[in-house]
């Protein structure tokens, strides 16, 4: 479990490397892509304007598509807002913060860093079900439901990402995940009767789920050990 991981986190690693380093016209690969999608769009809606709507919609699609997945692929390496300095402490990027095993790193990455990655994947998802394959969806709840996934799936990668990249303990691992628990229960506990329960619940919810799962990945890594 811990080597899947590892693997997965290394070659993720390496696809943002590769978005980052130098293409034509003095940009980025990254930026080439998206010149690259935006002119062919272009050009094709350009000639081929008026003989398929559905077409032109897969076209304009796909170029959302490569938009959003670049931002969210490459938003590991940009502050979309910047925290302050006793949070960020010198970093000068999320990536850079999320390799300090830290609370206010893991705080930053289930607010902030969730928040505008759910952004980018709804984008996506609203993209290929409205615009694509046009398909009546409620899409009211969406983001604040990716929200809460978004959450939840950071928190089992953020820890991951320390016990399989940076080497720290399983059971300092499971402290802190029993810490984390505890201020959930806590927090749950305290929401009863309040106004703010229906906005807190499902944070704390989502972010026990997460660490159910967490659980379980750090307690089948000592279990192949």
């Amino acid at each position: 479990m811990k080597e899947r991981f590892k693997n997965l986190f290394m070659k993720s690693s390496k696809v943002i490397h590769w978005l980052e380093s130098p293409g034509f016209l003095a940009m980025q690969k990254a930026g080439n892509i998206l010149f690259g999608v935006v002119i062919l769009a272009g050009l094709f809606l350009h000639y081929f304007e008026g003989i398929s709507v559905i077409l032109n919609n897969i076209i304009i699609g796909f170029l959302m598509i490569t938009m959003f997945s670049l931002f969210f692929v490459l938003s590991l390496k940009f502050y979309w807002i910047k925290p302050p300095k006793f949070i960020r402490k010198g970093t000068e990027n999320p990536a850079q913060l999320f390799d300090r095993y830290s609370h206010w790193s893991f705080v930053y990455g289930i607010i902030i860093y969730s928040f505008f990655a759910s952004f980018f994947i709804g984008g996506i998802v609203v993209t290929v079900v409205h615009l694509i394959f046009k398909l009546n969806y409620d899409f009211s709840k969406l983001y604040y439901n990716l929200f809460f996934i978004t959450t939840a799936v950071f928190t089992v990668f953020y820890f991951m990402y320390h016990v399989s990249m940076k080497g720290i303990s399983t059971k300092v691992i499971k402290v802190r995940i029993r810490l984390y628990l505890a201020i959930i229960a806590t927090i749950t506990a305290g929401l009863f009767g309040l106004s703010l329960k229906e906005i807190l619940l499902p944070l704390v919810t989502y972010l026990g789920i997460g660490l159910a799962w967490l659980t379980y990945f750090i307690e089948k890594i000592e279990m192949e050990s």
